[in-house]
C-alpha cells in the first residue's frame, strides 16, 4: 500500500529489512521526479509511514451461486477474510432474490466475456465425496438392472431427472417439443410398463438421444453421435446425464448473450434499486463505505477555504477510488465495491507486477547499457521484460518475490548473455552478475526506491485519467515507456470500473461526502 495513503496504521507492521545503507552503496537509476498535475488541490498527508509487505488473502469464496450447479465468475477468489462478502450481503436481506440477480446482472454488464460455468468441488475431500456418491448411484442402477427380475427403482429416478433436465433446456416457444418429451418420458406410462414387466429400458436411451439431438447446440453434435454408438446401458446413461449438464450451460449462456444488450441498458438503475432495497433492511448498510470516504476527507483549513469548495467533493471520491489500486487488506472493501472484489484485487496485482517488472528493466539496464549496442537496446529490453513478466505471474504477495526474483535475475543474465554471444562479445563477468542479482532481489521490499516511485507514477497516471474533465489521455510518465501496454490495460480497466461504480452509487457517495466529509466544524 502507498506510504501514508491511509494515515496511521493500526495493524502491527511486519518486520522489514534494514537495507537502506546497503542500497546507497549500489549503482542507482536516476529518474526525473514526476511533474505534479496542474489544478490539483494540496492535501496534508502523513508521509512518514512505510508500505507493509502484502500477504495473500485467505478469505472464503465470494460466489453468490445464482443457480444450482453454477457460479458467477468474479466472486470465487480474492476476498479478504474480514471483507463483507456478497453472500453476507444477501444473507442480510433474507427472502429477497434481488441481490443475487443484482450480482448476476452486474457481471453480465461489466464483463463482455461473462459466462456461467459448472461449479467444481472446492477441495479434494468434497471431490472424493461427490465421486463416491455418483459411483454408488450408477453401481446401484447396474445392480438393479442385472438382477432377476430387473428392479427399476433407480431407473425411475433417472428418468425423472432426465425429463426435468430436458424441460430446463426448452425455450418458451418450444411447446411441441415439450409435448414430445411428455409423450416419450411419461412417468406413469413407464411405471405401467414396469408393472406389466414389458419395459424395454435400453430403447429409451435412443428416444432420449433423439430429443437431445434436436435441442443441442452444434458444438454437441459429435458427443451425441458418440453416445449413439455406445452399447453398454449404464455408461450410456451416464454419458447422457453429463451431456445434458453441458447442454443446460449452453442454453443458459445463449440466453445471457441474447439479453445482454437489454441488461447493459438497464443494469445501473436495477443495481441502484436493489441496493437501496438492501439498505432498507439494514441499520447501517454503508458503514464501511463511509469509513472509506472519510479516510480521504479534507482538512478543516481546506473546508474553510472558498477556492477549494467546489472541487473538494470530486477530489475526495477520486482519491478514495485511487486507494483501490493499492488496496490494503487491513481494511474491509466498501459495500458498494463488493461485487467488483475480484476485479479490484486483480487490478492491484497488475499494478504491483507492472511496477516490479519495470523496475527490473530500469535496474538491469542501468548496469548493462554499456554492453548493448544502442540500436539493439529496445529489442533486448522487450525480450527481458517478456520473460520477466512470465515469471512474475506467480507474484501475489511480497513473500513470493523471495522465490521469484532470483529466477528473474538469472533470466536477465541469460537473455543478455545470449545477446552478447550472438554479437560475438564476452559474456557478463561474475562480479557484475552478483551485483545485478543483489539489486534485483532488493525489489522484494515494497519500499525499495525504484519500485515505490514507479508504482506511484502508475497510480498518479490513473488518477489524472479519472480526474480529467476532457477526453485527452495524460502524458506517459517518465520511466514507464517500456510498460505502456500494461499501463494502458490497467488504466482502461480502472476507468471502466470507476465510471460504472460512480453511475450506480454516486448518490450514496454524495450524501456521505456532504454529511460526513465536508461538514464545517463550528469554532
Amino acid at each position: 500500500m502507498r506510504k501514508g495513503f491511509l494515515g496511521p496504521i493500526k495493524k502491527e507492521n511486519q518486520s522489514q529489512k534494514e537495507n537502506d545503507t546497503k542500497e546507497d552503496e549500489k549503482p542507482t537509476v536516476k529518474i526525473l521526479e514526476t511533474p505534479k498535475p496542474t489544478g490539483a488541490i494540496p492535501k496534508v498527508r502523513d508521509v512518514t509511514g512505510k508500505k507493509r509487505r502484502r500477504t495473500r488473502s485467505m478469505g472464503s469464496s465470494l460466489s453468490p451461486s445464482p443457480g444450482r450447479g453454477f457460479f458467477v465468475p468474479g466472486y470465487n477468489a480474492g476476498g479478504s477474510s474480514s471483507s463483507m462478502s456478497l453472500s453476507e450481503l444477501m444473507d442480510a436481506s433474507k427472502g429477497m432474490k434481488g441481490l443475487t440477480n443484482m450480482a448476476l446482472a452486474h457481471e453480465i454488464a461489466v464483463d463482455k466475456n461473462f459466462s456461467l460455468t459448472k461449479i467444481q468441488p472446492e477441495n479434494e475431500i468434497e471431490k472424493q465425496i461427490k465421486e463416491i456418491m455418483q459411483k454408488a448411484f450408477w453401481d446401484l442402477l447396474k445392480e438393479q438392472l442385472e438382477s432377476e427380475p430387473p428392479v427399476y427403482t433407480q431407473a425411475m429416478t433417472l428418468f425423472t431427472e432426465i425429463k426435468a433436465m430436458l424441460y430446463s433446456i426448452l425455450l418458451p416457444q418450444h411447446e411441441k417439443l415439450k409435448e414430445k418429451i411428455e409423450g416419450i418420458l411419461d412417468i406413469e406410462v413407464i411405471q405401467q410398463q414396469i408393472d406389466a414387466e414389458v419395459l424395454e429400458f435400453d430403447k429409451y436411451a435412443g428416444y432420449i438421444l433423439g430429443l437431445m439431438g434436436i435441442l443441442c447446440a452444434p458444438v454437441r453434435d459429435d458427443q451425441i453421435a458418440a453416445l449413439k454408438q455406445m452399447t453398454e446401458i449404464v455408461p450410456l446413461f451416464k454419458g447422457i446425464m453429463e451431456t445434458l449438464e453441458m447442454m443446460k450451460l449452453d442454453m443458459a449462456n445463449f440466453t445471457i448473450q441474447t439479453v445482454r444488450g437489454t441488461i447493459e441498458k438497464e443494469s445501473k438503475d436495477y443495481e441502484r434499486k436493489k441496493f437501496q432495497e438492501f439498505l432498507d433492511t439494514q441499520d447501517d448498510g454503508l458503514g464501511t463505505t463511509r469509513e472509506w470516504l472519510i479516510r480521504h476527507a479534507p482538512t478543516q483549513d481546506e473546508i474553510d477555504d472558498p477556492k477549494y469548495k467546489k472541487l473538494l467533493g470530486a477530489r475526495i471520491l477520486n482519491e478514495a477510488y485511487m486507494e483501490i489500486l493499492e488496496w490494503d487488506d487491513y481494511h474491509n472493501l466498501p459495500e458498494t465495491l463488493v461485487m467488483d472484489a475480484k476485479r479490484i484485487y486483480a487490478l492491484r496485482d497488475k499494478v504491483e507486477r507492472a511496477s516490479v517488472s519495470t523496475a527490473v528493466i530500469l535496474l538491469s539496464f542501468s548496469n548493462l547499457n554499456a554492453f548493448i549496442i544502442p540500436m539493439d537496446s529496445q529489442r533486448v529490453k522487450e525480450t527481458v521484460k517478456q520473460h520477466a513478466d512470465i515469471l512474475l505471474q506467480d507474484f501475489f504477495e511480497d513473500a513470493d518475490l523471495l522465490k521469484i526474483l532470483p529466477s528473474v535475475a538469472a533470466q536477465v543474465v541469460k537473455d543478455v548473455n545470449d545477446y552478447l554471444t550472438e554479437k560475438n562479445r564476452p559474456v557478463l563477468g561474475d562480479e557484475l552478475v552478483k551485483n545485478l542479482t543483489e539489486q534485483l532481489e532488493s525489489l522484494e521490499d515494497p519500499n525499495q526506491r525504484i519500485r515505490d516511485l514507479l508504482q506511484k507514477r502508475i497510480v498518479d497516471f490513473c488518477k489524472q485519467l479519472i480526474s480529467s474533465t476532457n477526453k485527452s489521455v495524460p502524458q506517459l510518465p517518465p520511466g514507464l515507456t517500456i510498460c505502456k501496454n500494461d499501463l494502458g490495460a490497467i488504466a482502461g480497466q480502472f476507468l471502466k470500473l470507476v465510471n460504472y461504480n460512480k453511475e450506480v452509487f454516486g448518490e450514496f457517495y454524495n450524501d456521505i461526502i456532504e454529511n460526513h466529509c465536508l461538514f464545517k466544524v463550528e469554532a
